[in-house]
C-alpha cells in the first residue's frame, strides 16, 4: 500500500516538473511493471481466509477478556 502512495507522489512530481519546465509529456519516464502485483491464485486466497479468521477470533477474545476485567474491577 505504501508503494502505491510513493508511486502516486512520484507521478505527481513528474507532472509538475513537466508543467513548470515546459517539457513534453513524453519526458515522464515510464513506470516499470510492479513485481509485487502478482495475482493471487485460488489456493493463496483460501489460505488467507483462515489466517484472517484466527486474527479476528484473537481480537474478539482480547476484547472479551478486557470487558470482563473492566466489569470485575468496576463491580468490586
Amino acid at each position: 500500500m505504501l508503494k502505491y502512495f510513493r508511486r502516486r507522489k512520484k507521478r505527481k512530481l513528474y507532472q509538475q516538473w513537466v508543467e513548470r519546465a515546459n517539457l513534453s509529456p513524453d519526458a515522464i519516464p515510464q513506470e516499470e511493471v510492479a513485481e509485487d502485483r502478482i495475482p493471487m491464485s485460488q489456493t493463496d486466497k483460501q489460505q488467507l481466509h483462515p489466517t484472517m479468521l484466527y486474527i479476528l477470533l484473537g481480537v474478539a477474545v482480547v476484547v472479551l477478556v478486557a470487558g470482563l476485567i473492566l466489569f470485575i474491577v468496576h463491580s468490586g
